[in-house]
């Protein structure tokens, strides 16, 4: 009998058409599948038309096809689980097995059964077929086709169902076994969608052939899109090859989805690195709807065209038809490709390793690899708070913004994962958070644990190939090593694995007796597990420099010495190291942490090295450190020069280093060029003047204007602002969505454009008296603004460049923005888009107010939303527009949580080719978001409503004895400085985003506190900031959830109530409010509250709207954010006084609640504050949603009780 494997290669295969199509030819009625509720079951056919699925396949047969394909796709249990057999007519089914009970037999039975039968259908008609004259002798083989079970394993928030690794396994497991008792040649698996399902596919099918003790060889085919991706999750074809290229796959490849046309790209991705034969498997073209039937209208001669250079130029060997194609299709490819040989490839030899969405290499041709370790419960208190905090949950936040802080901020592709712990249980964590983080992450995962059961578990939950650490050659449990214990569980999963060089007496040190384990290490893998040396990561151990108890021994050297030895073990065999060990105790010395770990790695490197598990933050290019320094070092790691290490160790107590800029001589540019580079680079030349033309003047105020008008008499202005002007911006904006530019430079930038754009506009008016805006070819027009009742402007300002950045015509309404104003202005400037911002809850719903007005309106048009309290699940509740029907969602709200998300938004609203997609797939997120929102609601009323009420005990609280009254404080703003959070004030009100961005930004820490002495000296000389306050100290009584305040002289006068929330508690073990924590008035004894409001004074709004009308957008960011900063900072010094004239000595004692937040989310306590205080005597206003004006001001009471919390 032919053996498939064999005849890879040799010549192209060709594989049948769609069995759903030529079901759909034969007209059947629902009788033939039981009832009309299993008519999309067509594998039912197998018991009722198997003389009609027989006539089929040798249609397939006769038209030229190599293999034909069972009609099983959708014959597993799970798929079957979707049907509810109890309403099953088997009456028109006659070739039913005999004691086979269609509606009583379990689901493993049935799929049993009908993977026994469709094979068996397929091979009569291979039978048939070769006892025909005209049969020419090709090779033919049955393929058991195996569909996805529609159940996603890999982690989303989508609605879909969501199954688990071993439910999966299980599911195929008894689909393989009747695909092998049924006599199929090779398995297909096809259609797949979530790569993690299909390696759950594989496991099951090893899992049938170890029972069966028979191996069928398998094709695995993904279905993408025409950018290569797997829609649902976002995998990369790469990534998808990689993931399961060592699971035991013959033939891997794409099919369903797209026509050839649409593949073209993605087969030459495939030709570039798939190692294994490539089968190609497209639909008849792009579907179309005609008289509401899905239609496909590619002809066979266009699609055999079109596949023909798959195989004799991209050396793809297997090609055929999904969807919509026919024996004619088949026919048209056999005459094409008849006799065709694959065409020789020469597939990426490198080793890769892959995440959810994409795959890399593991190679230090062009650098080492760097694997950030962070995300370790043991090297972290950040991440263990976030794991191990007692009686609460996983904070998964706090795990996602150290992931982001490596992968996205530090360019970190693989990161370490360890949850090795003694508070939780590793076995069930590590799985749980590696499958929480992966929903949506761009890296590579290396999975860290000393236990097996947990990489086991974890392996099982990571959808791609991940690297796991580690094995090695020491005792796990008696008589097993960690090798065989570890790979005798995942190597049916084909990872990378880090192999430490530790045998049974320790860890090795010296490079003797590390290339001896290695190699013995590499021998066992492969002979015991056929793990073979390209999925080895040797790891030659590192030990803390001077920690040698041997005299003239030097662990960096015999490391080193080590290194080109193990690589000749095998060519493909790569190295590691945990480099952080090497600097273990030097902590406290980043510099010097960061020298001899660069300077280490650099020469280890060259030696060998491939990759290193490192803190990202203390290695950096050799090159990038000073000459001294790196001599020094490298006494340290070569000679064993302890008195190197001293000096090392002295200058990193004092060596401070910088970012040096390359700095750009505008002189030696043409004025064009000259124009977009200071454009790019934010270069402000103040300066103002007069351009007169034709009697008529124009006011500039920077240089710039006059180098514009000299371009404008050799280009066009419209010339010049598409070619040069916008492409700038654009280049600029991308940049900063991609880190390497601050929020502030930026703005910088967009102040420079709009000084060339003033005086490009006036300069078309005058000279052809036309609008520019009618000329300019703009990408779009958006009307933004923040809504009525908030005068917060800074997240809508930021929205606006970015938008502009990238060719958007913006129309700014401004900040407290009348409602029908978004509209009528939207409908006047024939907009794309309306954008509204808010910073308040309250403020917020009148987002949903404006999308009920269009839709009363019957006016279609986007809305982006954005600030604060805006989430996907606010975005949800708009969508609704008030009602409660779901069925009338609208699909245009779309939620932008940065300004990027703005820009991208608008780029997919303007592709009109893929708008419908993009509608349908947003209306689908917020019906998910906004069900998900119900429910968290539901569950939260449910909690408030059924849990205890928290019991506070009083006998330790102390009431201020002294303190009481009102307060009032001004100082200047230079008395404050010391008080001021730097940190927050450079990454969060100035938007330079963390401190380990700053370096791709070419920001350091000196210049930032040079920025911020020049703003404060600036403000305080202009007197823009003033910062004031006032507070007072009342006696008080809780009533329920209020707060009662009485006069500070006469206490039974009731001044006001503050009214607190009731919120649920910690570990959802209780509820409580704040006003709890304030003794109760049934008690008849007396408590304390402090109520307080700060403000950076009223001043600096007027400068910021002045540098906003002179361009100068970030002058009025770093003002705007010194005030916020100002008002934040300053609360917590007014709250610090108020403590100590209370008599506490305490500097935690009790809590501070603003209005706003879970706890008070009542504003018009805002009022009561501002009542009591007599805050207007501060030139503060309160608008009608009982919000601050100025905008940087802030207001809080104070609970003094020694338990009050917010949670």
């Amino acid at each position: 009998m032919t053996n498939f494997k064999n005849e890879l290669g040799k010549q192209v295969l060709i594989l049948d058409g769609a069995m759903g199509t030529m079901v759909q030819n034969l007209e059947l009625s629902d009788a033939a599948f039981g009832g009309p509720e299993f008519k999309m079951l067509t594998d039912l056919l197998v018991f009722s038309r198997p003389d009609d699925l027989e006539g089929i396949h040798l249609e397939y047969l006769q038209a030229g096809a190599n293999l034909i394909e069972t009609d099983t796709f959708g014959a597993s249990p799970l798929r079957l689980k979707e049907f509810d057999f109890s309403k099953f007519d088997p009456s028109d089914l006659k070739a039913v097995p005999e004691q086979l009970d269609l509606k009583n037999c379990s689901l493993e039975m049935l799929t049993l059964k009908l993977n026994i039968e469709g094979c068996r259908i397929a091979k009569r008609a291979i039978e048939k077929y070769r006892a025909q004259p005209d049969y020419d002798g090709r090779p033919l083989f049955v393929a058991g086709s195996i569909g996805p079970s529609n159940y996603v394993i890999s982690s989303t928030e989508a609605n879909l169902n969501k199954g688990t690794f071993r439910q999966v396994v299980e599911n195929f497991y008894h689909q393989v076994l009747g695909l092998i008792e049924g006599g199929a040649d090779v398995l297909l698996i096809e259609t797949q969608q979530d790569i993690l399902e299909t390696k759950a596919i594989i496991e099951g099918a090893n899992k049938a052939f170890a029972e069966k003790k028979i191996k069928l060889p398998m094709i695995v085919q993904a279905t993408v899109d025409v950018f290569s991706k797997m829609q649902i999750f976002n995998t990369d074809i790469h990534a998808a090859y990689t993931a399961v290229s060592k699971m035991g796959i013959d033939v891997f490849g794409i099919n369903c989805n797209v026509g050839p046309v649409e593949m073209v790209a993605t087969v030459e991705k495939l030709s570039g690195f798939c190692k294994h034969p490539i089968s190609v498997v497209p639909n008849a073209g792009q579907p179309i709807s005609e008289d509401g039937q899905t239609c496909y209208k590619l002809s066979p001669e266009d699609m055999a065209n079109t596949m023909e250079p798959f195989v004799r130029e991209h050396g793809v060997s297997i090609v055929g038809g999904c969807c919509g194609t026919t024996p004619a299709h088949i026919k048209a490819l056999r005459e094409k490709l008849n006799g065709a040989v694959p065409a020789p490839r020469q597939p990426d030899r490198k080793i890769y390793v892959s995440g959810p969405q994409e795959a890399v290499p593991i190679d230090a041709s062009e650098g080492l690899l760097r694997i950030g370790e962070r995300l370790n419960v043991r090297g972290s208190q950040l991440v263990r708070d976030a794991v191990e905090t007692e009686g609460e949950e996983i904070c998964m936040e706090v795990l996602e913004e150290v992931v982001n802080e490596q992968v996205k901020d530090l360019g970190i592709e693989i990161i370490d994962i360890c949850m090795d712990s003694n508070i939780v249980e590793t076995e069930e964590v590590l799985p749980a958070i590696i499958h929480g983080l992966t929903s949506d992450f761009k890296g590579v995962m290396c999975i860290d644990s000393f236990s097996v059961e947990a990489l086991e578990k974890s392996i099982e939950t990571y959808p791609g190939r991940p690297i796991i650490n580690s094995i090695s050659l020491e005792e796990y449990k008696d008589g097993v090593s960690k090798l065989d214990a570890v790979l005798s569980s995942t190597s049916s999963h084909g990872p990378i694995y880090i192999a430490l060089v530790n045998g049974p007496e320790g860890p090795a040190q010296t490079a003797d007796e590390k290339y001896n384990l290695a190699a013995e290490i590499v021998k066992q893998a492969n002979e015991k597990y056929g793990v073979g040396a390209d999925q080895i990561l040797i790891d030659v151990n590192a030990y803390p420099i001077g920690s040698e108890s041997v005299e003239g021994l030097n662990f960096c050297m015999e490391t080193l010495k080590s290194l080109p030895r193990i690589k000749k073990i095998h060519p493909d065999l790569k190295t590691s190291i945990g480099v952080g060990n090497l600097t273990n105790g030097l902590a406290k010395k980043p510099y010097m942490r960061k020298v001899l770990t660069s300077v280490f790695l650099d020469e280890a490197r060259k030696a060998g090295l491939d990759c290193a598990i490192l803190n990202p933050n203390h290695y950096v290019p050799r090159e990038s450190l000073p000459v001294e320094d790196v001599e020094l070092a490298l006494k340290v790691i070569l000679e064993h020069d302890m008195n190197a290490f001293d000096q090392l160790e002295q200058i990193a107590l004092t060596k401070k280093t910088g970012v040096k800029q390359k700095k750009v001589d505008y002189a030696d540019l043409s004025a064009e060029e000259s124009v977009c580079a200071k454009i790019k680079d934010g270069f402000k030349q103040k300066e103002e003047g007069l351009i007169k033309k034709d009697g008529v003047e124009f006011s500039y105020r920077d240089h710039i204007v006059l180098e514009v008008a000299e371009v404008t008499t050799r280009h066009k202005p419209l010339d010049f602002v598409s070619g040069y002007l916008m492409k700038s911006m654009r280049e600029l904006g991308d940049a900063f969505g991609r880190g390497e530019v601050s929020l502030p430079h930026l703005l910088k930038s967009a102040d420079v454009m709009r000084n060339c754009m003033e005086f490009l506009e006036w300069f078309m008016r005058l000279e052809s008296g036309m609008n520019p805006e009618d000329e300019i070819q703009y990408k779009g027009t958006v009307v933004i603004g923040t809504v009525y009742q908030d005068v917060h402007s800074i997240g809508k300002d930021l929205a606006k460049t970015l938008l502009e950045n990238y060719g958007y015509r913006v129309i700014d309404l401004g900040v407290q923005v009348p409602l029908e104003k978004f509209i009528d202005t939207a409908k006047k400037e024939n907009a794309d888009a309306i954008g509204t911002s808010a910073l308040l809850v309250q403020t917020s719903n009148h987002m949903i107010t404006i999308a009920n007005m269009l839709e009363e309106k019957s006016y279609n048009i986007p809305i982006l939303i954005g600030g604060a309290p805006v989430n996907s699940r606010h975005a949800g509740y708009v969508a609704m527009h008030g009602q409660n029907d779901t069925k009338n969602i609208l699909n245009n709200i779309f939620y932008c949580q940065s300004g990027m998300d703005g820009v991208n938004i608008m780029n997919r609203l303007k592709e009109k080719s893929s708008l419908d997609s993009f509608f349908r797939e947003n209306k689908e997120n917020l019906l998910n978001e906004y069900k998900r929102a119900k429910g968290m609601k539901e569950k939260q009323d449910e909690l408030l409503a059924t849990l205890p009420r928290r019991v506070i005990g009083f006998k330790k609280h102390e009431v201020p004895k002294e303190g009481y009254g009102l307060h009032k404080v001004e100082f200047k703003l230079k008395k404050l400085e010391s008080n001021l959070n730097s940190k927050s004030l450079f990454s969060l009100n100035w938007k330079f985003g963390k401190q380990s961005s700053w370096k791709d930004k070419s920001i350091d820490l000196d210049q930032l506190k040079q920025l911020k002495k020049k703003w404060i000296e600036k403000a305080e000389s202009n007197n823009w900031i003033t910062p004031k306050a006032r507070f007072i100290l009342l006696p008080a009584q809780s009533e329920g959830d209020d707060v009662i305040l009485y006069h500070p002289e006469d206490t039974e006068k009731e001044l006001a109530r503050i009214c607190f929330s009731v919120c649920v508690g910690k570990g959802q073990k209780d509820v409580f409010s704040a006003a709890q924590y304030v003794r109760p008035k049934s008690s008849g004894q007396l408590d304390a509250m402090g109520l307080q409001i700060t403000t950076a004074g009223n001043e600096a709004d007027k400068a910021i709207e002045k540098f906003k009308g002179e361009n100068d957008s970030e002058s009025a960011l770093y003002l705007q954010g010194l005030c916020d900063r100002v008002a934040e900072d300053l609360a917590e010094y007014i709250h610090n006084l108020i403590r100590l004239r209370a008599g506490y000595k305490k500097k935690s004692q009790g809590e501070r609640y603003s209005p706003g937040y879970s706890a008070i989310t009542d504003l018009s306590n805002n009022k009561v504050i501002w009542e009591v205080l007599k805050a207007e005597g501060l030139g503060i206003e309160l608008t009608d949603a009982n919000e601050f004006n100025p905008p940087s001001t802030t207001a809080a009471v104070i609970c003094f009780h020694s338990e009050a919390g917010y949670s």
